[in-house]
C-alpha cells in the first residue's frame, strides 16, 4: 500500500481516510464517501484500487464513514424488516448532515481533495446504498452516487423518489443487484428486483439519460467486495 491511510474520530464517529500516492500539495484528487465502510474493509480494497490506478483508472480519495446502520441509513421511521429487529428510527437526515456539514469540510481542509460536487461521490451497500441514493434527493453535495444492492424496498422510498427531483440535475448514478436477491419468500426482500428496476426508470427520467443497472451473480451476500470495487471504479471515472 503506497497511499496514506489515517483513522479519525469526529463527533464520536470513526472514519477512515485514504489518500492515493498521486495526491500532494499541488495535486488535488476527487473523493468518494463510503457509507458504513470500516477500517478492515478499506484495507482489503485499497490495494486493488491502487492496482487499478496504476493501470490508468483516475485516482481518488476514499473516506469510510462509521455508522449505526439501521439508525443512520433509514430515511424516516418505518417498521422493522426482520423478525426480532427493532423498527427503523429514520436517522439518515442527521447522518447526512454530519457527512456534509462536518466531515466533508474537515476532509477538504485537511487533505488534498477537490471540494466540488462534480468531483465528489458517495456509495453504499444494502441500507448504505439506500442512504447513498437518499443523499441525491436531500443534499447537493454529491455529483455521483453508487447504490450497491441498495435496500430500495424501504417503505415509501420509491414514492419519495418519484415526487422529489434530484438536487444535482447532472448527477451520475449506478445501481447494482444480485440476480438471486429477489428470489426469496421474504415479503419485503422479494420486491427488491422490481423496486430497483422502478428506481432505474425514475432516475433515468429525472436525469435525462439511461441509468446503468448492473446485475451480478448470486444473492445479497455474494462477492460483496468485488461488487463494491466495481462501483468504486465506475465512480472514479465519473468524478475525475
Amino acid at each position: 500500500m503506497k497511499g496514506l491511510v489515517e483513522k479519525q474520530c469526529l463527533d464520536r464517529r470513526e472514519c477512515v481516510v485514504y489518500i492515493p500516492p498521486s495526491a500532494g500539495r499541488t495535486s488535488q484528487v476527487p473523493a468518494v464517501y463510503a457509507n458504513g465502510a470500516q477500517e478492515e474493509q478499506m484495507l482489503q480494497i485499497i490495494p486493488k484500487l491502487e492496482s487499478a490506478f496504476c493501470k490508468g483508472v483516475p485516482p481518488f480519495a476514499l473516506i469510510g464513514v462509521g455508522a449505526e446502520w439501521e439508525r443512520d441509513f433509514s430515511p424516516w421511521p418505518a417498521p422493522a424488516a426482520f423478525h426480532g429487529a427493532g423498527d427503523f428510527p429514520g436517522g439518515a437526515g442527521q447522518y447526512l448532515a454530519f457527512l456534509c456539514q462536518t466531515l466533508k469540510p474537515w476532509v477538504d481542509q485537511r487533505y488534498p481533495t477537490l471540494p466540488q460536487p462534480a468531483h465528489t461521490g458517495i456509495c453504499g451497500y444494502s441500507l448504505g446504498g439506500l442512504a447513498a441514493l437518499y443523499a441525491l434527493y436531500s443534499t447537493n453535495t454529491f455529483g455521483a452516487v453508487a447504490s450497491i444492492s441498495g435496500s430500495l424496498w424501504y417503505e415509501g422510498f420509491l414514492t419519495f423518489m418519484d415526487s422529489h427531483p434530484p438536487m444535482q440535475e447532472h448527477a451520475q448514478v449506478w445501481l447494482s443487484l444480485g440476480r438471486a436477491e429477489e428470489k426469496t419468500r421474504h415479503r419485503l426482500l422479494r420486491r427488491i428486483g422490481d423496486c430497483t428496476r422502478e428506481a432505474q426508470a425514475i432516475l433515468s427520467r429525472q436525469l435525462g439519460h439511461q441509468i446503468p443497472l448492473v446485475w451480478n451473480d448470486g444473492g445479497h451476500s455474494t462477492q460483496v467486495p468485488a461488487r463494491k470495487l466495481a462501483a468504486l471504479l465506475w465512480l472514479a471515472e465519473q468524478i475525475a
